[in-house]
């Protein structure tokens, strides 16, 4: 048996890994033998020495190589020469005195072996700048110990547990606890404020010092006589050597004030000249920006923050969470990825701690989800601003090759001058991924034309200046999102001490996106007067954005100012709500060259019910307004205000408006006024950690030509996640948007798309063909008290004879299966309006155990309506079709599960029923359990969880039904009652569902092709659930 080491041990050796052979030790330590075997002949380029395998077992290799700097790109190219013939191995780097390491581990993106290669890099680093813990937990778990001893010769088994400790999420995963419960343990600590309060200092806090805690890796804050990078420790261990119980008050309130937030030159109490203010901080650079700006809760006498706040019962916060992680002052690309704590954490902590886990509609995209939106609307954009080719396009956006671009210069201008607005900006994680993108294209056309020549910390201010644009709600989103753009921008900074840090309020602002009227600046009026204002503002706020010190408060008034000139000229007489964001006001310089180029967002999905802005909703977009529509809905609508013509939408939301009824209106209009660039379906794969039925939606703001056609993508596998733009080109299809119909959006491809039309040609619509007798089961507002079992029944009808009046045998809809009723003996008391409830004595008395929760007052009981309390919520004016031979069905279900009842079962809501001649039930039952209804209403249905769709009745009413000749219907009906009979069960079902799919294929006129595609389908929906 192999000894396994301990972290505390792996440690020990990082710490003095100084040489190649102590390189070698270590990896003996973990049970790699030694090897010694040079690779490649030729020499590297940016390498001291060749590429050597320094150990190995079985296949699986470590291969080492010395550079002359360590450098990502560097490692990306020797890795990318030796990986076709070293496939299974772990990559180990040092600089040139072997003092920094990085170790990169290399994953394959899933099912791109042999086409459209994507590798992830994922990379450890060791240096005596770094926290090794993360480092050494990780590392420990690369151990050969770990694997049974018939596997430490495999190279697929230790390749499986090198991607497993190189896993970045599983310690964002264990970050993020940690943080959760000191978090909360400090939260409990602090005295003076209320709830609300508490927590919202708390946020504040902690924000501030996980902003110290990255931006100290830049060596940016220092004590005196300090040693190492890490000056929050230094600053506690000073504090408590003093043996004193105020850590905030003495030591962060005078970092954040009199250090962090004010202007070098003011020299406050002799801070630059070894004063007292000094001693108790250090040299700290001014920041700007307002992160460190005093809040009214910090000037409260009652506030307390006791030591305890920061050590307590969790632990010390300094040692167990901020020291105990390695931090990257680099956010990660989806296919580069430090495995440490990097900026991003920041924005998972909003979603996930300080909202509460989507409670807000809050969903945090994937980076993979993320970078690709930002990729393809960019690409969109460039197609539009500039002459180059798409396949130029592609290989410059997704290859980094700039070989086929006719005009690079002209390509630069245009993403300089690109504005690009998330209006749902959260914490920042589009404007993060828009602004790493920018700089990623910008970069590589210094790189390769030697344009641009500016240094990527301009770079990223001028991004921040003239191309990013974000609004929310929350205004500790919008923090959030400042200070990752701050981060982003100060670890860039070469120097000593960065610059004071922009200010971003007219750049990431707070507001309801929704709630303002469309941002449009009429021409009225004099038009010079509209252009000066407009310009006044703009270089109000250009002025503003880099202002500190006392010309922050003066460049603030004056941008104020000309801001409110604006709003008078533009808004006289009109009543804006007062938490809008007025967009034609707030961003006038955008919407004065017709609106924004890219809007891209994850909008918050919060369901209809419980919108609190309906009424200014209906206001702001009129006959647009649906009641029953998501909040995203209104997302989209916006969007397109906001877009110049040609602009590009990106939006990931929520797919249910592509079929259900209250997305018609939105259906409407971008099948009019977009031209769809590509629609990715992920129905319910769970992208975000939880079923939110996504969907990826890009397009173009213009009208679609008659032929247009965009890329669809189903997706039903996440592994696709890594590989979405390999996918959209390898199995997407190109569908004609003329094929999206008002009635639901189906993606399908163009063969079932024709056969689809076929069938709807081929027969009149059920809803027509019954005369509209499809219904809606009982709704009762309460079930508890309406629905009774067996024993209920009995006894009420014992009491009082006349009970039996009202108690009517029930369906549910897990009662009702494919050809057959399983009664599970459950009774209604269906008590319909108008009836005379003291003749009911027995029903009374039941019911009025119930009453609290009956009576309709829209609060603890039902909805308000016109009905009293003992009758069941819904008017039910087709009650008596209960009564009559029926076909009946449940809302959910992966397949058709009709039934016929003929005895006279009374359904609840959400069931259905559909009422025709009782010589027709057999035919139509037939139809409906049939492939081909199977495979008409998936395509028309909403989409649930785990293949489940909805049986609804918009749907069911489409299904055509053919007008057949008499014998076929006939031989159609017989097999459905003959599978009645068997309720659906035994030896001869599979055969007789055949003969049935057969005869119902004739019945529609169908080829063998036609009805290959149909089984094809079913077939491949049967496997999926």
């Amino acid at each position: 048996m192999i000894a396994s080491i301990s972290p505390n041990s792996i440690q020990a050796q990082l710490e003095s890994l100084s040489s190649l052979d102590k390189l070698r030790d270590f990896f003996v330590t973990l049970n790699y033998p030694c090897a010694d075997e040079t690779l490649l002949s030729a020499s590297v380029a940016g390498a001291l020495d060749q590429p050597r395998i320094i150990a190995k077992s079985g296949d699986f290799k470590i291969i080492y190589t010395r550079l002359e700097r360590l450098s990502r790109t560097l490692e990306r190219d020797i890795i990318s020469k030796l990986l076709p013939d070293h496939p299974y191995a772990l990559f180990v780097f040092s600089d040139p005195t072997y003092t920094a390491w990085h170790l990169v581990n290399v994953k394959l993106s899933y099912r791109e072996q042999d086409a459209h290669l994507r590798r992830i890099f994922r990379r450890i680093t060791v240096s005596p700048e770094e926290r090794l813990r993360t480092a050494s937990e990780r590392l420990a778990m690369i151990d050969l110990s770990r694997l049974p001893s018939s596997e430490q010769d495999s190279a697929l088994a230790i390749q499986d547990l090198h991607d497993k400790a190189f896993d970045v999420e599983a310690v964002t995963q264990e970050f993020f606890r940690a943080y959760r419960r000191h978090f909360e343990g400090a939260e409990q600590q602090i005295c003076g404020l209320n709830g609300d309060q508490r927590r919202t200092f708390t946020q504040r806090l902690f924000n501030r010092l996980m902003f110290i805690l990255f931006l100290e890796r830049k060596g940016f804050l220092k004590l005196p006589d300090q040693q190492g990078r890490d000056y929050l420790r230094a600053l506690w261990d000073r504090h408590k050597a003093e043996d004193r119980d105020d850590f905030y008050t003495a030591r962060l309130k005078p970092l954040f004030a009199a250090g962090l937030n004010t202007p070098n030159e003011v020299n406050i109490v002799g801070i630059n000249s070894k004063g007292a203010v000094q001693l108790l901080i250090g040299n700290v650079p001014y920041l700007n920006g307002g992160l460190f700006e005093e809040h009214a809760d910090e000037q409260s006498q009652a506030l307390r923050v006791p030591d305890s706040a920061f050590v307590g019962s969790n632990g010390n916060v300094f040692q167990d969470l901020f020291y105990r992680y390695n931090f990257t002052v680099d956010e990660s690309t989806p296919f580069d990825v430090e495995v440490a704590v990097d900026p991003e954490m920041l924005g998972k902590i909003f979603e996930e701690l300080v909202t509460g886990r989507h409670e807000s509609g809050s969903y945090y995209t994937p980076k993979t989800v993320s970078s690709f939106m930002c990729r393809a609307a960019l690409r969109s954009y460039l197609q539009r601003a500039c002459q180059e080719s798409d396949a130029a396009l592609d290989a410059f956006i997704h290859e980094g090759d700039t070989s086929m671009l006719r005009t690079p210069e002209s390509v630069l201008d245009a993403l300089r001058s690109v504005r690009i607005c998330d209006p749902a900006c959260g914490s920042g994680a589009y404007l993060l991924g828009m602004m790493q993108e920018l700089l990623r294209l910008r970069r590589i056309l210094f790189d390769k034309h030697q344009i641009d020549s500016i240094s990527v910390y301009n770079r990223k201010l001028q991004i921040i200046q003239s191309n990013l644009y974000g609004v929310d709600s929350d205004e500790f989103a919008v923090n959030i999102a400042r200070l990752r753009l701050w981060l982003s921008l100060a670890v860039e900074y070469t120097g000593d001490a960065p610059p004071p840090l922009p200010n971003l309020d007219y750049k990431i602002e707070i507001g309801d996106s929704l709630t303002a009227p469309a941002p449009i600046l009429p021409p009225n009026g004099n038009l010079h007067f509209r252009e000066r204002l407009i310009e006044d503002f703009n270089a109000a706020k250009a002025a503003f954005l880099v202002a500190h010190g006392n010309e922050k408060i003066a460049a603030r008034e004056k941008t104020d100012r000309a801001r409110q000139d604006i709003r008078d000229w533009l808004r006289t007489n009109v009543e804006i709500p007062e938490d809008a964001f007025d967009w034609a006001v707030e961003f006038a310089e955008v919407f004065k060259e017709e609106g924004f180029d890219i809007v891209i967002a994850n909008p918050p999905y919060i369901r209809h019910e419980l919108i609190a802005t309906k009424g200014a909703l209906r206001s702001t977009f009129g006959v647009r307004f649906t009641g029953s529509a998501d909040l995203y809905v209104y997302f989209y609508f916006r969007a397109l205000e906001l877009l110049k013509p040609n602009g590009t939408l990106c939006f990931i939301s929520s797919n249910k408006w592509l079929r259900a009824a209250y997305g018609e209106k939105l259906r409407a209009e971008l099948a009019q006024n977009v031209q769809i660039q590509h629609l990715i379906d992920f129905g319910d794969l769970p992208v975000f950690g939880a079923t939110a039925y996504p969907m990826i939606f890009t397009a173009r703001k213009a009208p679609p030509a008659p032929a247009h056609a965009f890329r669809a993508l189903p997706v039903r596998d996440l592994e696709v996640l890594d590989r979405l733009p390999a996918a959209l080109r390898a199995q997407g299809f190109d569908q004609p948007q003329a094929s999206l119909s008002k009635e639901g959006w189906t993606l399908a491809e163009p063969g079932i798309l024709a056969l689809l039309e076929k069938l709807r040609q081929g027969g009149t619509p059920l809803g027509d063909y019954v005369k509209g007798a499809i219904y809606r089961g009982v709704v009762t507002g309460y079930n508890e008290a309406f629905v009774i079992d067996r024993a209920t029944r009995d006894r009420l009808i014992a009491e009082d004879p006349k009970s039996e009046e009202v108690i009517k045998p029930l369906l549910r809809g897990r009662d009702i299966k494919r050809w057959q009723i399983n009664f599970a003996e459950k009774y209604l008391i269906f008590t319909r309006r108008g009836i005379k409830i003291d003749e009911y004595p027995a029903i009374e008395r039941h019911l009025l155990q119930y009453k609290a929760r009956l009576v309709p007052d829209g609060k603890g009981g039902r909805k308000v309506g016109s009905y009293m309390w003992y009758e069941i919520q819904n008017t039910i004016a087709y009650y008596a079709e209960f009564e009559k031979p029926k076909i009946v069905w449940g809302n959910l279900a992966t397949k058709p599960q009709f039934a016929l009842d003929t005895q006279r079962f009374y359904v609840n809501s959400p069931a259905k029923i559909l009422v025709a001649h009782p010589d027709d039930l057999p035919y139509l039952v037939g139809i409906l359990n049939s492939n081909v209804s199977h495979c008409l209403i998936a395509h028309m249905a909403a989409e649930r969880q785990d293949g489940f769709v909805e049986y609804m009745s918009i749907y069911v009413a489409q299904v055509p039904i053919p007008n057949a000749p008499q014998a076929l219907r006939a031989l159609i009906g017989a097999v459905a009652r003959r599978l009645t009979e068997l309720g659906g069960r035994g030896s001869e079902v599979t055969d007789l569902e055949a003969q049935l799919n057969d005869l119902v294929y004739q019945a529609y006129g169908l080829s063998a092709s036609e009805s290959g595609l149909i089984e094809a389908y079913v077939n491949g929906k049967a496997a999926e659930a």
